[in-house]
């Protein structure tokens, strides 16, 4: 069975070097669209994994990354 999770990224909070990695460098169990969300845009990110425990991982995993490199409303001002 696989399970999957989508996270939903609104455009302009995502630093540049991270939209860079997540639109061209991505592992396989990670996919990337881009899509819109109440009006705004927003990157898609849908996360596969065999096991419900594999999911979980590796969806904390992507948050925590995300967060580290500064995901949030003052991502791209300089």
């Amino acid at each position: 069975m696989k399970y999957k999770s989508q996270i939903q990224l609104i455009t302009g909070w995502v630093p540049q070097i991270l939209q860079e990695w997540i639109t061209e460098s991505l592992p396989v169990d990670l996919t990337v669209k881009a899509g819109k969300w109440h009006g705004a845009r927003v990157l898609l990110v849908t996360i596969e994994a065999n096991t419900a425990e594999d999911l979980e991982a590796k969806r904390r995993a992507f948050n925590a990354m995300i967060e580290a490199k500064g995901y949030g409303p003052g991502a791209n001002k300089k």
